[in-house]
């Protein structure tokens, strides 16, 4: 089955409405495919609709990000539930305050899986946080009181993102959205990158520091299980800054890693578009022929974050995915 399994809209990071990236997965001839945003399911229900009226397959999911101590690893861990496969078996998620909702100890309904979406939960209500002292510590530096969320969510999804009350709950705020939110009001050059961006703010003196909390490999496995979901692992070529030989050199150190995610109950290893065809091939073969025989299944992810982005690859890399197994 031709499938893209790591794709990403606007309720993260990605530039794309769910609904846009069902019809050009269509267009391209995918027959499955997720939207895998960072810490969030808030555009899953919409994307499954869209995909049943395209005619393709949607597997519900998120990339749920991790800093965990006991091996030093900061990155991510992709989430699937395939046991859903309607976007009727989703529960449609409710406009709340998340303030006033959690200091009632009331959660939204998070249909089939409970112990994921309370997690989720935890996490944006953070992430909010963290996109609120960024921009009180904005206003302060560029003295304009006009910086405010709810412009933010304007400048990030226009009209329909204030017209509807069940979406900035659920909006996973990044470092990114403060980014192109001061570049799009001429707080910083026209021409800076993001990476220029985290190097010159991020540093004391600006921007203090916030620190989000992340969960754990083992918590989140354990809880994507509870779910009866499975538990992924993205772009390991990330850690060793895709470089193959590094990687190679390192044979070891990548084969001890992935004993690691074994023991903590990790399903699969993804098989990932490392920005051209010759380096992904030569990654992920590497790391298959360690993976494939300590029993993990691979899944095959373009990590699309949409157009106006550097990530504009949903057309890139796909493969034929041999399916989810315990």
């Amino acid at each position: 089955m031709k499938a893209n399994l790591h794709l990403h809209s606007c309720f993260s990071d990605g530039s794309s409405w769910p609904e846009e990236i069902a019809l050009t997965a269509r267009q391209l001839g995918l027959e499955l495919v997720a939207v895998t945003d960072h810490d969030t399911m808030g555009g899953t229900r919409i994307f499954m609709e869209a995909c049943e009226t395209a005619g393709i397959q949607a597997v519900p999911a998120c990339e749920i990000d991790i800093n965990d101590p006991e091996i030093d690893y900061k990155s991510e861990l992709l989430a699937y539930f395939p046991a859903i496969t309607h976007a009727s078996e989703l529960a449609q998620l409710p406009a709340y305050d998340t303030k006033q909702d959690s200091a009632h100890g009331k959660a939204p309904d998070a249909g089939k899986i409970p112990a994921t979406m309370a997690m989720l939960e935890k996490t944006l209500s953070e992430r909010r946080k963290r996109l609120e002292y960024y921009l009180y510590w904005a206003r302060t530096i560029f003295r304009r009181d006009d910086l405010v969320l709810a412009d933010v969510l304007k400048e990030k999804l226009g009209e329909r993102g204030l017209s509807d009350p069940s979406i900035p709950a659920w909006i996973s705020w990044s470092k990114v959205d403060l980014f192109l939110y001061l570049k799009a009001r001429g707080l910083i050059p026209i021409y800076m990158t993001y990476k220029a961006f985290k190097r010159e703010w991020f540093v004391p003196g600006r921007f203090p520091k916030y620190k989000l909390p992340k969960p754990g490999i083992r918590q989140v496995a354990e809880t994507v299980h509870r779910d009866g979901g499975f538990a992924v692992v993205p772009h390991i070529g990330h850690l060793w800054d895709d470089d193959i030989e590094a990687m190679e050199k390192d044979r070891k150190k990548v084969k001890r890693l992935l004993e690691f995610f074994k023991t903590a109950n990790i399903d699969g290893i993804e098989m990932y578009w490392y920005s051209g065809k010759k380096k992904s091939d030569a990654i992920n073969s590497f790391i298959w022929e360690l993976a494939e025989p300590m029993g993990f299944f691979c899944t095959y992810g373009s990590d699309c974050h949409g157009p106006g982005t550097d990530k504009l690859t949903i057309d890139r890399f796909s493969g034929d995915f041999p399916g989810f197994r315990v």
